[in-house]
């Protein structure tokens, strides 16, 4: 396992360079926000970066929701909750715990909820096997654990034999083993192995899992209740982290658990629920407001939006021979594969120059030979959006990978794809 140090490294020089090449860490310009563009050095580009996947952040009914909750209640209310919360906590956590089916506990943001739950529930009794490509949010917690003595490593990502055998191995030396990992991973857009996750939990009771399911709160599930509980809400022995960010549009996180008493254990012991500030009555009101859209009948029409604009993407890609990872996959989140470090960020120099802002993922998020764009679809996507970023993606492609020395068979091989591409 790396060392935490060196994956900070890492981040820092990747954040240097995105600064340096004007890929990232950047400042938008705009006045106003339309949810499809954004204005970045003086230039008007198409937004396939934003999070909010249902684009609810326009939604009136939110909007009024932030300004009711700050005209009764103020901008802050400036006390811990270890003695009082805000008015409109109790009202959305028990909306949420309708819409989830279990007892919810909302925090300021999904990286503070995972930092209040993981040091709570785990001790130095457990192991907890880590998911090569789980989000920092998640990682950033190992330093406090390791410190705690619990038992800590990578495994890697999609490996399920290797994963079964290190959870037979540290079951029979541990009292529990937790498997941390994303609900959707939010690079590749691939969704967790839910099937055999079921089966490893039937065969080892010792296991337990710790879901961050951010980026699949809102656009999936009934009542948006995210892909980790539409499969696994079931279990006892899981517990999911959502984001009230992102598709939910408002601010916070919140942690789904099993039961009244592991959610009294985090909300009675942990440093984030006690000692930190709260969420803020105006983001208290939009979190409510989109809870109910949520719980509503109005819901199914915006996810069933958004999945068409998804399947377009998809068909268009397949059909223009576009290496794009999981293409079969109904997510959001989209992964053009390139290879190594300097093709991708050309790539995304170049898509900025077409007028389109994607995400270009880099080394540690994605291993260093497998980077790429990652590019998001929301709503606010029209079907012209799409069609011009997967022409401009296949336009561009080959002759970066050429000038790179790679052909597109060497994209193929690199991510396990057909190579489909036009020249291969």
């Amino acid at each position: 396992m790396p060392k935490f140090s060196d994956i900070l490294d890492a981040c820092d020089r990747v954040g240097a360079l995105a600064r340096e090449r004007r890929l990232g860490l950047l400042d938008a310009e705009d006045e106003r926000l339309d949810g499809r563009t954004l204005r970045i050095d003086g230039r008007t580009l198409r937004n396939f970066s934003s999070c909010s996947y249902l684009g609810l952040e326009l939604d009136e009914r939110l909007i009024e929701g932030a300004i009711d909750a700050t005209r009764r209640f103020g901008t802050q209310f400036s006390m811990s909750r270890a003695f009082v919360s805000a008015p409109p906590y109790a009202e959305l956590e028990e909306a949420l715990e309708a819409n989830t089916g279990r007892p919810t506990l909302v925090l300021p943001t999904t990286s503070l909820a995972t930092a209040a739950a993981l040091p709570s529930l785990l001790d130095e009794r457990d192991a907890l096997l880590l998911d090569q490509q789980v989000h920092m949010s998640v990682q950033s917690v190992m330093p406090t654990l390791v410190a705690t003595g619990v038992h800590v490593e990578t495994v890697p990502h999609g490996a399920m034999d290797h994963l079964e055998a290190r959870t037979r191995e540290l079951s029979s030396s541990h009292r529990r083993v937790w498997l941390a990992l994303d609900g959707l991973f939010s690079m590749y857009g691939d969704a967790a192995p839910f099937d055999a996750l079921e089966c490893l939990l039937a065969a080892y009771p010792a296991l337990h899992l710790y879901v961050d399911d951010a980026h699949g709160t809102s656009w999936a599930g009934r009542h948006g209740r995210g892909l980790a509980l539409e499969r696994l809400g079931r279990h006892d022995r899981v517990v999911v982290a959502l984001s009230l960010n992102k598709s939910f549009a408002a601010g916070g996180g919140a942690l789904c658990l099993p039961n009244d008493e592991m959610k009294r254990r985090v909300r009675h012991v942990s440093g984030p629920t006690n000692f930190g500030g709260p969420m803020q009555p105006p983001m208290l009101g939009a979190a409510l407001a989109s809870a109910r859209v949520h719980g509503s009948e109005d819901l199914p029409r915006l996810q069933a939006e958004l999945r068409t604009r998804i399947e377009t993407v998809n068909a268009l890609a397949r059909d223009a021979g576009l290496p794009l990872l999981c293409g079969d996959e109904i997510a959001p989140i989209r992964f053009v594969g390139v290879g190594p470090q300097d093709a991708a960020i050309e790539m995304a120099e170049e898509l900025v120059r077409r007028g389109f802002m994607t995400g270009c993922a880099l080394f540690p998020a994605v291993p260093p030979d497998r980077t790429g764009i990652r590019f998001t679809v929301t709503r606010h996507h029209t079907r012209e959006d799409l069609e011009d970023l997967v022409g401009a993606l296949t336009d561009a492609l080959p002759g970066v990978l050429a000038r790179h020395g790679l052909a597109p068979d060497d994209v193929a091989a690199r991510f396990g794809l057909k190579p489909t591409l036009p020249g291969a």
